[in-house]
């Protein structure tokens, strides 16, 4: 993302152990300008909440909408009125935590008006992503971010 001309803004919380993880996230995109949002498992089901309450496209890696055993340690609002302008969906075929059948039914079902969508589903990819499809994904979504003017 650096190469990409984007300052990279990366927080590790044990969100096990971490009380107010959602509110700890919003305030690093507030404070840190935050335009882009990229999350993976977890942390791309907080990405795509994240995205939508504060109005920044974002690019999910297999997020955690249909995790087989729903342990969640903390608390994420409600978004009333959804405001992504972009949401890049990057799915594995050979993901043995999430199905991702179920991950495309959720997001055509949810699929806001006035929201750019695009779900790509990677045959030769599992849960855990590699840098090379990292590389590629994040590439092909700042092209259509960038192109279609969501972010500079």
């Amino acid at each position: 993302m650096a190469k990409a001309g984007l300052e990279v803004v990366a927080l590790h919380i044990n969100y096990r152990q971490k009380l107010g993880v959602y509110e700890i996230l919003k305030d690093a995109i507030i404070q840190k300008n935050v335009q882009f949002i990229i999350g993976s498992s977890l942390g791309g089901y907080l990405g795509m909440r994240l995205a939508e309450d504060m109005g920044l496209p974002c690019l999910l890696f297999n997020p955690a909408i249909n995790l087989k055993k729903k342990i969640f340690y903390f608390r994420v609002p409600e978004i009333k009125n959804p405001k992504c302008p972009a949401r890049y969906v990057v799915l594995g075929a050979k993901d043995d935590l999430l199905d991702a059948r179920k991950t495309v039914t959720f997001f055509q079902k949810n699929h806001p008006n006035g929201t750019h969508q695009q779900i790509v589903s990677c045959e030769w990819l599992g849960h855990q992503i590699d840098l090379f499809t990292f590389d590629e994904m994040v590439n092909w979504a700042l092209h259509s971010i960038r192109l279609n003017g969501f972010i500079k």
